[in-house]
């Protein structure tokens, strides 16, 4: 289960936030996917290395335009990059201290925070804007520097003195002035160096799950708007031994927060030392070993703390004893391990002084005893002189029986929306040997299993080349939603349009989105050759296809086919499809269109997914939240949010018997769920989209440890037949620190 221990330092950022915060500065990870395989290195396989990288985009929901200034200029988004592997009821970070990414231009387009306010410049991420960096982008070494540059917590880079101002230490003249002016070569690369490193063996253990995640990185971000700087979703690494090349699909939907979510069963805190300073996310668990005996596992991410991480302590009972000590960091260089003893009532993992935890980065701490979990705290103490107190104290499973307050959510709110796109798209291909067709009812279109069949290639030779395109006129009107086209618009690099779109050979979802209404079956860097393009039409249908054209680089043919029907049907159909480079799939009527996100295409088929010819954004379901941590003798606000309009009142519910999330399908309530017995039921109002509800928790010791679960719902006519929705729960463990 996740917890989310929301400390009374983390509340207070809104009154005393960070040095160089910038009010209404926001930036919010939208899309992670598409990671990449670039190349191998060193021994034969399986002991090589690979060079990875992953596609990002994010939006500003703020109400400032996001400064984009170009390195060697400081202030610009970087994000970091990150690979984890569960394994053996572990969660562990298997790639390098990734080098970061320096964003360098803003597209600005509208997507999935609104309208985009452009500012007319890419030197700006404007309010509402969307920017992509695909995964060529975000490996491309020309952006990437060393992280132990980054000040995570601010969000500050100073580019003089930097690796792109003084170069590789490979590099002929090295080092080159420190004056602020790029000098990095590139001859100095493989291809590997400096993208996201993974030795080959660390993704061949059987049994093992697969994460990769990115953190984005602002200047003056206030840490409240953090929420949405880290995401992650699920891969699943494998090896094909023809090619000789990895390749890495996707396994899991993107979930927001940090990775060590992706720990089943793990309980996951944070916390920071006050203001000056950046977070610490715990995930610890225990596990009964037999003969009284529990195995404790801890997994530490340094999501933004600076000063970084020297010691972890670990309360234990003065009656229990510890044994069988692990550690793991990022590398595999035993003499700069952690190591580990106990100091009186504490279990003390302590740092040398060359590998102390930096920002983004998981290490991991374990040991054996003989004293079952308490909810307690642990102890980091910072590596590096600054502002602040020396230790950050987070909550975790303890072989102790201090009990440390905490809240955890649990399960989903009901009541929301999915909204109803206008356009969809996938960043990777998966479709080789199927395919899919749009149908076209009422006007709008719904993406769905193929029902057409390959049809041979005819008519006539279509212009060859690279980077070329051509109109091709029909001999009927096409209809799509909204409008009608009698031209398409065929691109060497395996798009249509219904007008001229350009050539472009970097498939980006903002030129999709943004550009002409195009139907892009396999958008990559393509190199047709003579008589390897055709459009045969007739009164009934247009047919334009590929056959066998080469990829631009990293060799092989790709074979697909778009039909077009007066009708109004579009059917995409693949043959064999060869290569892994940089490739966007899907459908968008352009000018300016929301983005939706990533779909996983073949995933979704069976079911069909519906498009709109407007679209309908979706709206939240209800949730609920706590202003603090339950200390004993304190008081808190038990917070309820995304209240519909029109609900005619609120209940709050406390009871000390959690649920596992009992389904209120059967009584009219579709899609909620039940998380607390009903022990204690008021109302309140619901005069807006928020209410808070106080309770002032009681100073008797004695209830330390104690359960309580609550949740919220709300009298909301005509969203189920029942009428009321219900929000996610919180269960909360009392506590005296």
């Amino acid at each position: 289960m996740t917890r989310i221990a929301l400390l009374s330092l983390t509340v207070a950022a809104g009154l005393a936030a960070q040095s160089n915060t910038v009010p209404g500065l926001d930036g919010r990870l939208t899309v992670i996917d598409d990671l990449t395989y670039w190349g191998r290195r060193g021994a034969a396989y399986p002991n090589g290395q690979v060079g990875l990288s992953m596609l990002n985009t994010m939006c500003n929901p703020g109400s400032v335009n996001i400064p984009w200034a170009a390195a060697m200029q400081s202030n610009h988004p970087m994000f970091g990059f990150q690979l984890v592997r569960v394994l053996n009821d572990r969660i562990e970070q298997i790639n390098d201290w990734s080098f970061v990414k320096h964003a360098f231009t803003s597209t600005n387009f509208s997507g999935a925070c609104g309208t985009c306010q452009n500012p007319g410049t890419g030197s700006l991420m404007g309010i509402n804007c969307s920017d992509t960096y695909g995964s060529g982008n975000n490996g491309d070494r020309v952006w990437l520097g060393p992280p132990s540059e980054v000040n995570a917590w601010l969000g500050t880079w100073n580019p003089v003195g930097s690796y792109f101002d003084i170069g590789d230490p490979a590099q002929a003249g090295y080092p080159a002035a420190a004056d602020g002016v790029r000098s990095l070569s590139q001859s100095v690369f493989d291809v590997v160096r400096n993208r996201m490193t993974v030795n080959e063996t660390d993704l061949l253990t059987p049994g093992s799950v697969y994460f990769y995640g990115i953190q984005l990185i602002h200047r003056g971000e206030a840490v409240a708007n953090r929420g949405d700087n880290l995401a992650s979703r699920g891969t699943n690494p494998s090896y094909d031994t023809v090619s000789g090349t990895w390749s890495f699909p996707n396994s899991s939907a993107q979930t927001y927060g940090s990775i060590l979510n992706r720990w089943p069963g793990a309980t996951v805190d944070v916390g920071q030392n006050g203001n000056d300073d950046g977070r610490f996310f715990v995930a610890s668990k225990a596990t009964a070993i037999g003969g009284g005996n529990y195995h404790y596992e801890y997994a530490v991410h340094n999501v933004d703390n600076n000063r970084g991480g020297a010691t972890l302590r670990i309360p234990i009972d003065a009656g229990a004893i510890a044994s069988n000590f692990t550690f793991g960091d990022i590398d595999s260089n035993p003499l700069n391990d952690w190591t580990a003893a106990r100091v009186g009532n504490e279990i003390v993992f302590t740092a040398p002084g060359n590998n102390p935890q930096n920002w983004n980065t998981i290490f991991n701490f374990g040991f054996d005893a003989n004293f079952a979990p308490g909810n307690g705290a642990v102890q980091i103490d910072e590596a590096r002189v600054g502002p602040g107190a020396l230790f950050v104290t987070i909550g975790a499973k303890t072989p102790s029986g201090s009990t440390f307050a905490q809240a955890n959510a649990v399960g989903t709110g009901c009541g929301g929306t999915p909204g109803c796109p206008t356009s969809f798209y996938e960043e990777s291909f998966d479709l080789a040997n199927s395919g899919y067709t749009l149908a076209l009812n009422a006007g709008s279109y719904t993406v769905g299993s193929l029902t057409g069949s390959w049809i041979a290639p005819a008519g006539t030779s279509l212009p060859a080349g690279d980077d070329v395109g051509s109109l091709q006129a029909l001999p009927f009107s096409l209809p799509f939603p909204g409008g009608s086209t009698n031209n398409l618009w065929v691109c060497s690099n395996g798009f249509v349009s219904s007008a001229n779109n350009g050539t472009s050979f970097q498939p980006s979802p903002g030129d999709l989105l943004s550009g002409q209404r195009t139907w892009a079956a396999l958008w990559r860097d393509l190199n047709p050759g003579a008589n390897t393009m055709r459009f045969d039409a007739n009164a009934q249908r247009a047919v334009v296809t590929f056959n066998a054209v080469p990829n631009y680089s990293g060799g092989g043919t790709v074979t697909f086919q778009w039909q077009f029907w007066a009708t109004g049907t579009v059917h995409v159909i693949y043959q064999a499809v060869a290569g892994s480079t940089e490739t966007l799939v899907g459908y968008s009527p352009g000018g300016a269109s929301a983005d939706p996100g990533p779909v996983d295409i073949s995933a979704v088929l069976a079911g069909g997914l519906p498009l709109c010819s407007t679209p309908v954004p979706p709206t939240p379901s209800l949730a609920l939240a706590a202003s603090g941590r339950p200390v004993l003798g304190t008081s808190i606000q038990l917070v309820t949010s995304n209240i519909p309009a029109g609900s005619l009142l609120g209940l709050s519910i406390l009871s000390l018997n959690p649920l596992p999330g009992i389904d209120l399908t059967s009584i009219g309530m579709n899609g909620c769920f039940l998380y607390a017995g009903l022990d204690a039921v008021t109302n309140f109002a619901t005069p807006g989209t928020s209410a808070s509800v106080p309770w002032s928790l009681p100073n008797t010791p004695s209830l330390s440890g104690t359960v309580i679960a609550s949740q919220s719902a709300t009298l909301t006519v005509g969203l189920n037949p029942f009428g009321f929705i219900t929000s996610n729960g919180v269960t909360f463990v009392l506590g005296v620190l």
